[in-house]
């Protein structure tokens, strides 16, 4: 094989710049959506970022907010307890955590007093977000460089690729097997560079490993080391020369506009065609090289623009399916939307019922318990569908139920709990005199006390409902469930209008709202 310094130069000019205006421009496209998401050079996702500044967009929390959280931190136990952290260090990992969740700061910072009343669990919520999106984000990321290789990968042998070939390798079977290679790629190379010079090379030992990907999504993480360190093997320095030869290019991509229409198109057509030199290797397997088409010469003539990929993939291209089945919900269950309904109106109506009588025993007196207007808790309807449907999967096995059943009780009280207190500052129950509670909202004898009710809701309850329902006309049902969302949407338009119920024996709305 011969490495062509200056071959692979002009094929890469060549795959950006003279396959037609169009195809610059779609390609210029693709760059710009991967830099927005953070799969690109750093100088152009500053770029993005400096957008959203001239947008308004960066602008995320009043000074005011920013203090009540500041000063819990610094009277925090946990940062007192601890004699390596002091309050200030506290507040830089803080401010740097919630730079990396925006989002979740804006939110936040719609409700001022939700802030004053709950600074510690916002402080928790933040750096939970923050986590998360980072998790969430090289995730995303891994997987989104697979797409964008793909369609540069093509865009070397075609003149007007889709735009929509950037889904190409995302079929539902991939998707997980990319993303075990990709996460597995950067965590290798990540513990490598702490090695200094081990991390270089190793870097272009692996340097092929999402090129690989993009053309074969079912590759393993082991194959797909081996295949590229097969592949770079006696060229990692020819690689690297060739790379230092575009240091004209790295200078562009600092300039924000040039960078985004002309470096980086460049540059992502310069390392794919690396990719194909490498690839046309003799003395390699060539077992999980998939596509036949990348045999074929580049388009690099005005009449070849016809030239398309020749040969049919061995996996699933064009069988982007996102449809999901809309006779049934789509939680792997046997049941359909009217049992949905159903166990929702059985168990809300009923859990108002439980809720009116236990008023009636502890405080002698009636009292519509429900967060809405009419004969419903709207809570106890969703755990039950949640419970009864969403784990009927795994009903054999009462323990692991049991134990779902708390995890999905405790995260639906929780959300509800803050979702009233956030969004119409009003709380519905406080558990903050109970044993073992979690910010008043949750504690652990109503967690077991819905855990117990999710098992009667799945081994009885639910049986006996759908066996009541094989004995109602299809069309008294369907009328029954008819009149009842009729009247539950009603109900939900007047609380959205006027508020949600706060009668007496429903909680209140906090003081100074």
């Amino acid at each position: 094989m011969n490495w062509d310094y200056g071959k692979i130069r002009k094929n890469g000019w060549d795959t950006a710049f003279k396959r037609g205006w169009r195809s610059w421009i779609d390609l210029v496209a693709v760059c710009f959506l991967f830099a927005f998401i953070g799969v690109s050079n750093s100088s152009q996702i500053a770029f993005v970022g400096n957008v959203d500044t001239l947008l308004g967009a960066d602008n995320i929390m009043a000074p005011g907010n920013m203090d009540i959280l500041q000063e819990y931190i610094r009277n925090s136990a946990l940062v007192k307890a601890l004699p390596f952290l002091s309050s200030e260090m506290a507040l830089d990992l803080f401010d740097g955590l919630t730079r990396r969740a925006t989002w979740a700061v804006r939110i936040f910072a719609l409700n001022m007093a939700y802030i004053e009343r709950n600074p510690g669990e916002v402080v928790f919520n933040l750096i939970m977000a923050a986590l998360i999106t980072l998790a969430v984000k090289f995730l995303v990321q891994n997987v989104a460089s697979v797409g964008k290789n793909r369609y540069v990968m093509e865009s070397r042998f075609k003149k007007n690729v889709l735009f929509r070939r950037i889904l190409a390798p995302y079929h539902r079977h991939n998707l997980i097997p990319m993303l075990k290679v990709m996460v597995a790629y950067h965590v290798t190379i990540i513990l490598w560079l702490f090695t200094i010079v081990g991390g270089v090379y190793k870097y272009y030992q692996y340097r092929m490993v999402p090129y690989i990907v993009a053309e074969n999504p079912h590759v393993t993480w082991k194959e797909a080391k081996k295949l590229s360190a097969d592949m770079t093997r006696g060229y990692k320095w020819k690689m690297f020369l060739t790379e230092l030869s575009y240091i004209y290019i790295w200078i562009l991509t600092l300039i924000p506009v040039a960078g985004i229409m002309v470096a980086i198109p460049l540059m992502e057509s310069l390392n794919s065609e690396m990719y194909f030199v490498l690839r046309s290797r003799t003395d390699i397997s060539r077992k999980n090289f998939l596509e036949r088409g990348f045999d074929d010469i580049p388009y690099v003539k005005k009449d070849e623009s016809e030239k398309i990929l020749t040969g049919e993939p061995a996996f699933e291209l064009k069988d982007i399916s996102i449809l999901p089945e809309t006779s049934r919900i789509n939680l792997r269950s046997s049941y359909r939307l009217s049992d949905a309904l159903i166990f929702f109106y059985s168990f809300a109506i009923g859990g108002w019922i439980w809720e009116v009588i236990w008023c009636f025993v502890q405080e002698n007196r009636f009292a519509n318990r429900g967060t809405m207007y009419g004969p419903w808790i709207p809570i106890y309807g969703v755990g039950a569908v949640i419970v009864v449907i969403g784990l009927d999967k795994i009903k054999k096995d009462k323990w692991k139920l049991f134990g779902v059943a708390l995890l999905a009780s405790a995260i639906l009280e929780y959300a509800t709990s803050f979702v009233m207190d956030f969004m119409f500052n009003s709380f519905y129950w406080d558990y903050h005199a109970m044993f073992m509670n979690l910010n008043g909202r949750i504690c652990l004898a109503g967690i077991l006390a819905f855990g117990i009710i999710a098992m009667i809701a799945v081994y009885v309850a639910g049986p006996a409902l759908m066996k009541l329902k094989s004995r109602i006309s299809d069309n008294l049902l369907r009328s029954i469930l008819t009149v009842l969302t009729f009247f539950f949407v009603i109900d939900l338009i007047v609380c959205i209008i006027y508020g949600f119920n706060s009668g007496a024996g429903v909680g209140g709305v906090y003081g100074g709202v």
